[in-house]
């Protein structure tokens, strides 16, 4: 095996330990053996697509939510289209069940390999699942999950056909920073943003009545990346409930929003949320799509997290927490966003993050322009309609024009 697959395995267990419980890992690598064997046994047996009445076209990502869950959502309305939602976890694949979604559990393939072995495109935010699909005959899009000031690995542009991006602005760093195929980008503008769009000229009320927020005042969602946790100074668990104390005084309303790849005793975490009647922990297992909660927070509180370029439509205010800039910038490689692009206040300290939420409190939001201005060049005009061009593109590689 070369020095390439073996580091591509590797990536592939680092990123599914971050995912699913490693216990299940042995079983699951055995059923992905068996799938692998068995459509190269039944590849004589593929379904010409020339053939068939509707086009299969299969989505994914780590929840039911992004910008493959606003294509997914308009594609499935069509009658063109068989479509379906490959499940990397069991509470999204219980979850699309529940709400009557066609759904496939990615690591038990078996009962829908027709479907699967037909399949002609698969949309997907990151991972590609390349262990269930035949690459020869069906095409990958990737749509990606986030635009932000991170440093992020180079895509694997080989083995997408198609890579939508948010704006020219973001088509010109994939050109130049990592040296993209000129032929395999799209400038659609991420296609969750018209669920963002929409949502916003909806009653906050209604929005948060959806997510069982009952306590009254201004919402702050507190928003880290992963790689954080729940609190980058000192115990996190200590630090956090200063936040929970703070907002209590303050008459704030708090949702925490983690990562769901944050490592942490969620035990502990149960116990001090419930101890404060205005804190919410709302993670993805309770609530998929994020755009709910951009559409009611007054305040987002976040780090490197990509999250905040999402929250520039609602031009409200932003507190951003300065952590190991030189990790998140350099070392993890070259951001698709400078973070000199981040419109709001910059927090390097425990007290300096108050100080911030102090005057925001007393003076409202005093970064508006600089985010509209960087709204426009991150994802172009936020229009409603980018599901619509991600959709142009599908067909586009679908069909081979």
């Amino acid at each position: 095996m070369s020095s390439d697959y073996v580091y591509k395995f590797k990536r592939l267990l680092y990123w599914y330990s971050r995912e699913g419980s490693v216990l299940r890992l042995p079983i699951l690598i055995l059923s992905i053996t068996i799938w692998i064997a068995l459509s190269k046994l039944l590849r004589k047996f593929d379904v010409d697509s020339t053939n068939k009445e509707k086009s299969v076209i299969a989505f994914t990502s780590v929840y039911y939510n992004g910008n493959a869950r606003a294509v997914f959502e308009k594609m499935e309305k069509q009658s063109k289209y068989k479509c379906y939602w490959v499940a990397r976890n069991m509470i999204t694949f219980r979850y699309m069940r529940r709400i009557r979604k066609n759904v496939v559990y990615a690591y038990f393939p078996f009962p829908h390999i027709r479907m699967i072995k037909s399949t002609d495109v698969l949309v997907t935010n990151d991972t590609y699942l390349t262990f269930l699909f035949q690459r020869e005959r069906c095409k990958f899009i990737q749509l990606w999950h986030g635009v932000g000031p991170k440093g992020i690995a180079p895509d694997d542009y080989e083995l997408c056909d198609a890579r939508c991006v948010t704006s020219d602005f973001t088509k010109h760093r994939h050109l130049e920073l990592w040296k993209a195929p000129l032929e395999k980008l799209y400038v659609t503008g991420f296609a969750r943003m018209d669920r963002l769009y929409n949502l916003l000229k909806l009653p906050k009320e209604e929005i948060k009545r959806e997510l069982a927020i009952e306590s009254k005042g201004k919402v702050l969602l507190y928003a880290p990346t992963f790689d954080i946790g729940l609190w980058p100074w000192g115990d996190q668990y200590t630090g956090f409930e200063k936040l929970c104390r703070y907002c209590n005084r303050k008459g704030l309303v708090l949702v925490l929003r983690l990562h769901p790849f944050a490592r942490l005793n969620k035990r502990r975490l149960k116990r001090l949320v419930g101890r404060y009647k205005n804190v919410y922990w709302i993670d993805m297992q309770k609530e998929p799509d994020t755009m709910k909660l951009l559409a009611v927070a007054d305040i987002l509180l976040t780090d490197w997290s990509s999250i905040y370029t999402d929250f520039f439509l609602t031009k409200r205010p932003i507190v951003y927490i300065e952590i190991h800039p030189e990790f998140f910038t350099k070392l993890r490689g070259k951001p698709e966003i400078p973070p000199e692009m981040r419109a709001g206040e910059i927090v390097k300290t425990p007290e300096e993050l108050f100080g911030a939420l102090d005057k925001i409190l007393e003076k409202g939001n005093l970064h508006t322009k600089r985010q509209e201005e960087f709204l426009e060049i991150i994802h172009g005009t936020v229009d409603g309609k980018a599901t619509d061009r991600v959709i142009m593109v599908i067909e586009k590689i679908l069909h081979g024009d």
